[in-house]
């Protein structure tokens, strides 16, 4: 704990503790009561989910999207810690999970590049750790430092992407990352350490992405899933099957893999897409098994109503978080 406290403290912001909602009755605790900010109370913990904010909309900008996912952390977090925790407190009693929120990273004053650079060695130091990292971005660029993390870690490792969109577009000017490009990244790496196989494109839809993307995609030997296809009885298994030679598997929610009507405030809302119901209880399910990452992306609180899509976020999180803790049901 002390190696990646010292690791990763310079790159940090703490999180504003007004964020950290408390119950009046101690009967119905939240998760405001439960989250600690600090890895070393957890020490005799057996799992700790550490939740790690990256409030920056750089790599959304440069992909020509609209702004606001820089507010993200902030309004997942606000929702995040006013829910009900009956399906994570035994575990939390018992020592069994500790949910630790080390706070964002520092963008202030930042290039895209250098803030990616310090994501990415936060991340390493808890995969080394042997946590379990919970990246509220920020745009979908954020989840190629926690895959590039994998890499320098030197595991093998599988991922999936819940999107209406492949996210496969070419760097800007051969060099420049953006929200559009974190798995073309992931996919042209060198001696990588993925799995063969191991990247799942999960619900993508006709109209958001180009048959030369999806074609892509598959040149590379990765597998993928139109929204059709992943509405299919047996869909979740078949592509977590493909994750199955890997060690480690992160999976990275885009919010605007979901229907507008519950997720309206990201950049590019989609009137199609996945129900709340389609995708939570199968993150539940791979966090009992099979996850070791996961990140939620791309909600933009200023295009948000009523704080729709930053809760649905939350609670996709709360489902990682029982998934955890039903590994020590007993």
């Amino acid at each position: 704990m002390d190696v990646v406290n010292a690791q990763v403290q310079e790159a940090l912001v703490p999180t504003d503790t007004a964020l950290f909602f408390h119950a009046t009755d101690k009967q119905d605790p939240r998760l405001g009561d439960l989250v600690r900010t600090r890895l070393d109370d957890v020490r005799q913990t057996k799992l700790v989910a550490v939740v790690l904010g990256v409030p920056q909309h750089l790599g959304v900008m440069r992909n020509n999207g609209r702004p606001g996912a820089a507010e993200a952390p902030t309004a997942i977090r606000a929702m995040l810690y006013r829910m009900a925790t009956s399906a994570i407190q035994s575990a939390i009693d018992r020592n069994d999970l500790a949910v630790v929120d080390i706070g964002n990273i520092n963008v202030e004053g930042l290039s895209l590049e250098e803030i990616h650079h310090n994501q990415h060695q936060v991340v390493m130091a808890l995969l080394k750790s042997g946590m379990f990292p919970i990246v509220l971005g920020g745009g979908h660029d954020c989840v190629w430092p926690t895959i590039n993390a994998y890499e320098s870690v030197g595991v093998s490792y599988g991922v999936m992407n819940i999107d209406a969109h492949a996210d496969v577009r070419p760097l800007i000017d051969g060099h420049k990352a953006h929200s559009g490009s974190p798995f073309r990244q992931m996919l042209e790496v060198d001696s990588s350490c993925r799995a063969e196989g191991a990247f799942v494109e999960y619900g993508l839809q006709h109209y958001a992405v180009a048959k030369a993307h999806v074609d892509y995609v598959r040149s590379r030997h990765a597998h993928v899933f139109m929204l059709e296809d992943a509405r299919q009885p047996g869909a979740w298994t078949q592509a977590m099957d493909k994750l199955g030679r890997a060690k480690r598997v992160h999976i990275s929610l885009d919010m605007d893999g979901f229907a507008s009507a519950f997720a309206p405030g990201v950049s590019a809302p989609s009137p199609d897409g996945f129900y709340p119901s389609e995708i939570g209880p199968r993150l539940r399910e791979s966090a009992r098994t099979t996850m070791n990452s996961f990140d939620v992306v791309e909600v933009c609180p200023p295009l948000d109503t009523d704080n729709r899509t930053a809760k649905l976020g939350a609670s996709m999180i709360m489902h990682v978080l029982a998934g955890i803790a039903d590994r020590f049901t007993r």
